[in-house]
C-alpha cells in the first residue's frame, strides 16, 4: 500500500511538472526574425501633419547610410555592458524631429537619431533630444547586457535657456535584460517601427511580427498586426532628383496596428509606450504600390486622437 501511495504521489508531482513547462511554454511569446530588405524603402526624407482644434504636429523622418567608422565616430561610449558590434557594411541612420503644439502647453520640440543594422532592425545607439518642457537630452548605446544611458539635465531655469552643452545635472544609468531569458532575438527601437513596417513581407502576407523593442527605460513586446485595408486620400508632394510632382488620389492602404506590453524590469512601475507622441491606438498606413507610409494614428496624450498625414515625401 505505501509503495503504491509513493507510485502515486511521484505519478502526479511528475504530470504538475510537465503541465507547468507545457502552461510556460505556451504563455511565452515567439519573437519574429526579421530579415528586412533597405531596397524596399524609395524615400529619404518624409514630412507629416496634424492639425487639429486641440493641437497641430509636424514630423519629418530621415533615413541615411553610414560607413561603419562614422556610426562609431557617433556612437555614445557606454561604460558597462558589452557594445553590440557595428556591422562591417556599415549602418543606417533613422532621425526625426517632432513639434508638437498642444492647446494649454508649450510648444514641444523632440528630435530623435538612431543607428541600426538595416538588416533586422537590431538599435545600436540612439540620442534623444527634449526642449521646451522637461528639456533633457538622453544619448544610449546598446549592448548585449541591456542598455547604457547618458543623461544631461539642466540644473535650474537659467541653463534651461542655454542649449544643452551648457547643461550640467548629468547621470549614468544601464538598464539591464537577459534576452535569452525573455526569448528575445533581437532589440530594436521605437523609431523603427515605421521602418519595419514598410520593410517587412510579412505584414503584406497577413503574418503578425512580434518584437522586443527597447522604449525610454524597458523592453516591450511590440506586436505589429495586419488589419486589412482602408481607403486613405492622399494629397503630397512627391521629389524625386530634379523633379517635383503633387499627387492627389485615394488610396486602398494597407493598414498595420499596434499593440504593446511592457516586459519584465528593475522599473517599480511600468512605463509608457509611446511612437512619435502617440501612446494608444497606435496604427501604420502604407501604400502596397510605392511602399510610402502615407498616414500614421493613434491617440496623442492632452491632445485625443490624431492623424498625421503625408505632406512631402523626397525620393531615392
Amino acid at each position: 500500500m505505501t509503495a503504491l501511495k509513493t507510485f502515486l504521489m511521484f505519478a502526479l508531482l511528475g504530470g504538475l511538472i510537465l503541465f507547468a513547462g507545457f502552461s510556460n511554454s505556451m504563455g511565452s511569446p515567439s519573437y519574429s526574425q526579421l530579415k528586412l530588405d533597405a531596397n524596399r524603402i524609395p524615400w529619404t526624407h518624409l514630412t507629416f501633419e496634424s492639425k487639429s482644434f486641440m493641437a497641430d504636429v509636424t514630423a519629418q523622418l530621415q533615413l541615411e547610410s553610414m560607413s561603419a567608422d562614422d556610426v562609431k565616430a557617433a556612437l555614445l561610449k557606454n561604460k558597462q555592458g558589452d557594445a553590440l558590434p557595428i556591422p562591417n557594411t556599415g549602418a543606417y541612420k533613422l532621425t526625426s524631429k517632432t513639434l508638437m503644439d498642444i492647446i494649454g502647453r508649450s510648444p514641444i520640440k523632440m528630435d530623435n537619431q538612431v543607428w541600426f543594422d538595416p538588416s533586422d532592425a537590431t538599435a545600436l545607439g540612439r540620442i534623444r533630444l527634449r526642449l521646451g518642457e522637461d528639456e533633457q537630452k538622453k544619448e544610449y548605446r546598446f549592448t548585449k547586457q541591456g542598455v547604457f544611458r547618458h543623461r544631461k539635465e539642466p540644473k535650474d531655469d537659467q541653463e534651461a535657456k542655454q542649449g544643452p552643452d551648457k547643461w550640467t545635472d548629468e547621470k549614468d544609468t544601464f538598464y539591464a535584460y537577459d534576452l535569452p531569458e525573455l526569448g528575445c532575438t533581437n532589440v530594436s527601437e521605437r523609431l523603427l517601427l515605421v521602418y519595419i513596417a514598410s520593410t517587412a513581407k510579412e505584414l503584406e502576407n497577413d503574418k503578425p511580427l512580434s518584437l522586443c523593442i527597447f522604449g525610454k527605460r524597458q523592453l516591450f513586446q511590440v506586436q505589429l498586426t495586419s488589419a486589412g485595408s482602408e481607403n486613405i486620400e492622399v494629397d503630397y508632394v512627391e521629389k524625386k532628383q530634379q523633379t517635383e510632382q503633387r499627387r492627389q488620389a485615394k488610396i486602398k492602404a494597407h493598414k498595420i496596428v499596434l499593440e504593446s506590453r511592457p516586459l519584465k524590469s528593475d522599473l517599480e512601475e511600468a512605463e509608457n509606450f509611446s511612437f512619435l507622441g502617440f501612446q494608444k491606438n497606435i496604427a501604420f498606413f502604407i501604400d502596397p504600390e510605392s511602399n510610402l507610409p502615407i498616414q500614421l494614428s493613434g491617440e496623442i496624450p492632452r491632445a485625443g486622437n490624431s492623424t498625421l498625414k503625408l505632406q512631402k515625401a523626397q525620393l531615392k
